[in-house]
Formats: structure tokens, sequence, C-alpha cells
């Protein structure tokens, strides 16, 4: 099971610190397994993944937020298996 279960949050970066520390020491008072991903170029605005949509949900209720649709990170996953597969017919066609 992977982390599949996405909460995206705004997220100042004046109060970046502060608010992931609480965020960390929430989920361990919990024993909750999440992932920070990256920031979107530009934006306040970061998701945090869970293995489990009740787990993201607890989260959402207790720190805000909104759960991304699921088809929206299939259709990402997609594009990033259709771009490594072209990567990699790239490299057998033009070999060091």
């Amino acid at each position: 099971m992977g982390f599949d279960h996405q909460v995206e949050m705004k997220l100042t970066a004046k109060d970046a610190a502060g608010r992931l520390r609480r965020i960390e020491s929430w989920c361990a008072d919990w024993e909750i397994s999440f992932r920070v991903l990256d920031r979107f170029a530009g934006s306040e605005t970061i998701r945090i993944a869970f293995e489990d949509q009740r787990l993201a949900r607890a989260f959402i209720g207790h720190f805000g937020g909104v759960l991304v649709d699921d088809r929206e990170i299939e259709q990402a996953m997609s594009r990033d298996v259709a771009d490594e597969d072209a990567y990699e017919r790239l490299a057998r066609e033009y070999p060091d």
C-alpha cells in the first residue's frame, strides 16, 4: 500500500516551519505515517500524503485542507510512466 491519499493545503513561508512541526508532532502522537510532498513552484500549496483515506480525513478535520481527487493522482502517475517510457525509448535510440 502506498501513500495514495493526498491532502492539499495552503502553507505560507512565514508559517511553514511551525506548522510542519505541529503536523509532525500530531502524526507522531497518533502513530500516523505521512509524507510531505514538494511544494508547487511559486505556490504556497503543499500536499501531504497518507496511506489510508481515513487518516487523511482525520488530518483535514484537525488541520484543514482538502482531499485531492484520486483520479488526479492516477492521471499524474500515468503521465510519469509515459514520460519514463519515452525517455527509455530515446536512450535506446541514441546510446552514448
